[in-house]
């Protein structure tokens, strides 16, 4: 190795002491030694990460890595088959109205990938399973966006593409009201009060495009056709055609949720919603158009003080309504739970909470975490989406689940 002519190392033992000599200082014994500490320390931690790397691309065994332990039986979430009343007639049911098409769930693929994963493709099952009487329509972008490589580096359980899943979906008996449709993400936005954004080539340029073009889309979804919608990583338990007009909040944090949400369309909260998400844009926050924002502007239109939301009817501007509901009807489990969708037991997790949802979402799933077969998020699937379950199985899906 050549070294620079002002920087000259020479090796010295002095009484047993091993020093160095830097530009004529000597560097005491312990420093060394610390800083040969740092660097083992970081080339184990790189080794370590690669190790749970190779382990991870490593395709799942399904017959024979958990032989030893039997697969426990489906769990079904405690409570009725239904939280809607009885009596209640969805919005637009008789065909006519405003709300003639408010019973579509709607779903995003935003990358430009057609096939769908594993998990993403239960969210929908579980949707259409519960909601058979909806309109279930996933959207896929004809237009590849995110940076080069983006499924390869998340290349984890859970999110190898397989278009045997999007035939599956459209095959089965429980998923005759499912429909894949592809548009041009790109060109709808360019065709409404987006478009600024897509002009001034944010959008694209940003390192955040996947997340900020989805956040973007479903929002002008809703305006649009009204509806319901939802992120893939939720599982839906119960019919969802009593909800109207609403969203959820987490109690800790003063933001909306948006990866759940049900609107009427043309709802004037929604076109105060893009534009105030015009005003306050900005490409290098993943969540520019997320919950942060999302709550800010629902404070301004609801007229809301206080720095924490509670659940309830809202009266807001333009002689409108709107709903936040209850954290337990979406998120019975936390945030800081998550763990428990992981593992095989969830002590301390409280059940009856399920009680009261309509679906869960699942922190993480969608960024590959490793599931257990006998997870509770495993156990969920196999219940409110076994057509998925079983066919990640029989296909044997590289990582699978």
């Amino acid at each position: 190795m050549k070294l620079s002519k002002s920087v000259t190392i020479s090796c010295h033992r002095i009484q047993q002491h091993l020093t160095f000599t830097y530009r004529n200082r000597y560097v005491p014994r312990w420093r060394i030694q610390l800083a040969l500490g740092i660097c083992l320390g970081f080339l184990l931690a790189v080794l370590r990460g690669m190790e749970s790397l190779l382990e991870d691309s490593m395709s799942v065994d399904w017959s024979v890595q958990f032989a030893n332990e039997p697969l426990s039986r489906p769990f079904k979430v405690p409570g009725p088959e239904s939280l809607c009343p009885s009596a209640f007639r969805p919005a637009g049911s008789d065909g006519a109205g405003a709300g003639a098409d408010t019973q579509r769930i709607n779903f995003i693929e935003s990358t430009g990938r057609e096939c769908l994963t594993p998990r993403q493709a239960c969210g929908v099952e579980s949707a259409a399973r519960a909601n058979p009487g909806m309109h279930v329509k996933v959207y896929l972008n004809t237009h590849r966006i995110g940076p080069p490589g983006w499924d390869d580096l998340l290349r984890r359980p859970g999110r190898v593409r397989s278009c045997a899943f999007n035939d599956m979906l459209l095959a089965q008996d429980f998923s005759s009201n499912v429909q894949m449709v592809r548009q041009n993400f790109t060109q709808m936005l360019a065709d409404s009060l987006f478009r600024p954004l897509v002009a001034s080539g944010n959008f694209h340029s940003s390192h955040w495009s996947v997340v900020q073009i989805s956040d973007a889309i479903r929002l002008l979804l809703l305006q649009q056709h009204g509806g319901y919608y939802l992120d893939f990583d939720n599982i839906v338990f119960r019919p969802l055609h009593c909800l109207r007009n609403g969203f959820s909040y987490l109690e800790e944090h003063p933001n909306i949720e948006n990866g759940i949400m049900v609107m009427d369309a043309n709802h004037p909260f929604l076109s105060f919603l893009i534009r105030y998400l015009m005003q306050t844009y900005d490409p290098n926050k993943r969540v520019s158009l997320g919950p942060p924002a999302f709550g800010k502007a629902f404070k301004l239109f609801c007229h809301v003080n206080d720095p924490l939301f509670k659940s309830g009817l809202h009266r807001c501007l333009d002689n409108s309504n709107l709903t936040l509901f209850h954290p337990d009807s979406f998120f019975p489990v936390r945030h800081y739970e998550l763990g428990h969708f992981y593992s095989t037991t969830w002590p301390g997790l409280d059940l009856q909470k399920m009680e009261r949802a309509y679906l869960t979402h699942v922190y993480l799933s969608s960024w590959g975490r490793k599931v257990h077969p006998n997870s509770l998020y495993s156990r969920l699937a196999r219940h409110y989406c076994p057509s998925v379950w079983q066919l990640t199985k029989e296909t044997n899906i590289p990582l699978g689940f």
